[in-house]
C-alpha cells in the first residue's frame, strides 16, 4: 500500500509542476505555486524560466550560508509571496527555497522525486537541525553531478537490471556497493555478487584477480548479460522507475538515488539518451559460480605483483540454473532472480 501511495503522490507532484509551467506568472519575488498533496505547509512553484522550485516553510535562526551549485540553489530564510490558484490573494511567508537551474527533463523528474523524499522525511514543521542536515545531504547529492562518472552508463544499467529483475530489490540495494574501491558490486557482509555486461557477441568479461578471490567463508556469484544499444529499449531512468515501484522503504529509495547520482556524475544529463535492449538482456542473463570460471591461483602470484586484471571468455562455462537451491542459506543469492 505504501509503495502505491508514494508512487501516486510523486506522479501528482510532477503533474502539478507541469500545470504550474502552463500558467507561469512568476516575476521578481512573487512566484506561481501550489500546495503539495502530502504537506500542509510546503509548496512547489515555478521560476521565471520555468524550472521547479520548492518552498520549505521554516524559520532558521542565525546566519545561514546559501548554496549555489551548477544545478541547484538553496536560499535560506527568504521572505517571498506565493500566488496559489485557489487563493484570492498572495501568501507571504518565510521559506527555504530549493530551486533547480536546468530544464533537462530527466534532472527535473529526479529533482522533484528527491525533494519529495526529503519533505516526507522532515515533516510539515521540520526541526531546524534536521532541515539543515537534509539540505547538506541534498547539496552533496547534487554536487556529485559535477564530478567524473565512476562507471560507464552501460555498467550501471546492467547493475540496475539485476536489481530490477530480483526477487528482493530492497535487499540488493542494501547490499549495493557505495564506494569506487569496493571490489564487488553487491556484498551483504557474507556473500558477494559481481555483475558483468558485454556488448560483444560472446561472454568475454574483464576481471580483476580480487573479483574471483572472495574471502574464506564467502561465496561469489557472477551475473553475466549482453547489453546493447537499441533504438527503442529502456534507459537507466526507466529501470529506476520500475525498481522504485517495488520499494516500500524510504531509506532504500534514498540509497538508490544516492548511488545512481554518485555513479553517473557528469554523465547524468546524457544517461537518458542511451536506450538498451531489455529483452536481449533478459534472454542472456545468466549466473555463474566463481569457482567454475578460469582464474589464476593466488598462491602462484609472486608477492611483488599486484593489481592483476585479465579477460576471460565464459561462454562455454556451465551456468547456475537455480541459485536459491544451490545456496539455500544465502540471503543475497536468494534475492536474485535468474
Amino acid at each position: 500500500m505504501l509503495k502505491r501511495k508514494n508512487k501516486i503522490m510523486n506522479n501528482d507532484v510532477n503533474l502539478i509542476f507541469r500545470e504550474l509551467q502552463s500558467r507561469n506568472k512568476s516575476i521578481g519575488n512573487c512566484f506561481t505555486a501550489q500546495r503539495l498533496p502530502f504537506s500542509d505547509t510546503h509548496k512547489i512553484g515555478v521560476s521565471e524560466k520555468g524550472t521547479p522550485m520548492f518552498f520549505i516553510q521554516s524559520s532558521l535562526m542565525g546566519i545561514m550560508t546559501n548554496f549555489n551549485l551548477d544545478l541547484i540553489s538553496v536560499l535560506f530564510n527568504q521572505q517571498c509571496s506565493l500566488k496559489l490558484e485557489e487563493a484570492d490573494k498572495t501568501i507571504d511567508n518565510t521559506y527555504t527555497i530549493v530551486a533547480l537551474k536546468t530544464d533537462n527533463t530527466d534532472l527535473t523528474n529526479y529533482f522533484i522525486d528527491v525533494i519529495c523524499i526529503v519533505l516526507k522525511r522532515i515533516g510539515d514543521e521540520p526541526n531546524p537541525k534536521l532541515l539543515e542536515s537534509e539540505i547538506e545531504k541534498l547539496v552533496e547529492l547534487f554536487h556529485c553531478f559535477s564530478k567524473p562518472p565512476r562507471k560507464t552508463i552501460q555498467g550501471l544499467w546492467a547493475e540496475l537490471f539485476v536489481i530490477e529483475k530480483s526477487i528482493s530489490p530492497e535487499y540488493l540495494i542494501q547490499s549495493w556497493h557505495t564506494e569506487t574501491n569496493d571490489i564487488f558490486d553487491f556484498n551483504d557482509g557474507i556473500d558477494k555478487l559481481e555483475v558483468k555486461s558485454t556488448s560483444r557477441g560472446k561472454r568475454m568479461h574483464s576481471f580483476s584477480l580480487s573479483q574471483l578471490s572472495p574471502n574464506q567463508g564467502s561465496d561469489l556469484v557472477v551475473a553475466s548479460l549482453f547489453v546493447t544499444v537499441s533504438g527503442k529499449g529502456l534507459t537507466i531512468f526507466d529501470l529506476i522507475k520500475s525498481i522504485e515501484n517495488k520499494l516500500s522503504s524510504l531509506e532504500t529509495k534514498i540509497k538508490l538515488d544516492e548511488i545512481v547520482s554518485r555513479t553517473l556524475g557528469t554523465d547524468f544529463e546524457k544517461a537518458g539518451d542511451f536506450y538498451y535492449d531489455y529483452q536481449l538482456a533478459t534472454d542472456s542473463y545468466k549466473l555463474y559460480y566463481y569457482k567454475d570460471i578460469p582464474s589464476i591461483p593466488v598462491k602462484e602470484v609472486p608477492k611483488e605483483i599486484s593489481n592483476i586484471h585479465f579477460e576471460c571468455d565464459i561462454t562455454s562455462i556451465n551456468s547456475i540454473n537455480e541459485v536459491a537451491l544451490r545456496f539455500p542459506n544465502s540471503e543475497l543469492f536468494k534475492s536474485i532472480k535468474a
